[in-house]
């Protein structure tokens, strides 16, 4: 899986138990991570992409890989109108330990951080892995600078990672989080008037103004979001809006858990 030359972040998060080091150096022995026969709500391994500077209907972006106990992997789908989808796939059993296994060489089972002095305003990639030993988290600056070494290797595992096959199923989320930005310019088109819950009174996240939809509310959201434009400007309680909607991953519940990035 390529990650986009653009000012990003990429987390590949290792779920247990967090600790960090800088320069490449390890701050936790390496653990085995669960078997493939998890829960498929346990997320095992993320990729993470997020902007420096992003537009406001850019926040809360998508994780670009999720993979959870059993073998469940979720990635981005092709958006629908303004609405973030994803597609959803299994590994094999051998799919998946081959993976497992190249994280461990890749040396995602030890926190650490690589540093990148020549930008000043870099993407950040952030790998997340659960080990059994707890949650490993690596940081690179500037991904798309490429690398050496460790950092290349880390890089080449993450672009290895699969893409959704031909048919992969279309991820039905029970969540939607509506993420939103005042304060923008009118825009091109005309506003539209927002039909839910205000928009200010979300919950302060640095993704935006979050509501977390269900049920009813879910469902009209996703209507208003594939009949509008990513850069639709929408009214709420006397002011305008840009918003952003993201589906909620099976191990993402609330607002904070998109905050925590």
């Amino acid at each position: 899986m390529r990650a986009p030359a653009v000012t990003a972040a990429v987390t590949a998060v290792l779920l247990a138990g967090t600790s960090v080091a800088c320069g490449g150096q390890s701050s936790s022995r390496e653990g085995a991570p669960p078997v493939a026969s998890a829960p498929p709500d346990l997320l095992v391994l993320r990729t993470q992409e997020s902007h420096s500077g992003p537009a406001p209907w850019e926040l809360g972006r998508l994780p670009g890989f999720s993979l959870y106990g059993g073998g469940r992997v979720i990635v981005p789908g092709e958006p629908a109108g303004a609405l973030q989808t994803a597609r959803e796939f299994p590994l094999s059993g051998p799919q998946y330990e081959r993976i497992m296994t190249d994280a461990r060489a890749a040396g995602l089972g030890r926190a650490r951080t690589y540093e990148d002095s020549r930008s000043t305003d870099a993407s950040l990639l952030r790998v997340t892995l659960r080990t059994t030993g707890g949650v490993r988290t690596t940081r690179i600056a500037a991904p798309e600078a490429g690398g050496t070494g460790s950092r290349g290797e880390l890089l080449e595992y993450v672009e290895r990672l699969p893409d959704a096959p031909r048919g992969a199923r279309e991820f039905r989320p029970t969540a939607l989080a509506v993420l939103a930005t005042s304060g923008v310019s009118a825009g091109s088109a005309s506003a539209t008037p927002w039909p839910l819950r205000p928009l200010s009174e979300g919950t302060w996240t640095r993704e935006g103004r979050c509501t977390v939809l269900t049920g009813q509310a879910l469902t009209q959201a996703q209507h208003l979001a594939r009949d509008a434009r990513q850069d639709s400007r929408w009214t709420s309680g006397g002011s305008l809006y840009a918003v952003s909607f993201r589906p909620l991953l099976p191990d993402e519940h609330t607002c904070r858990d998109l905050d925590v990035r």
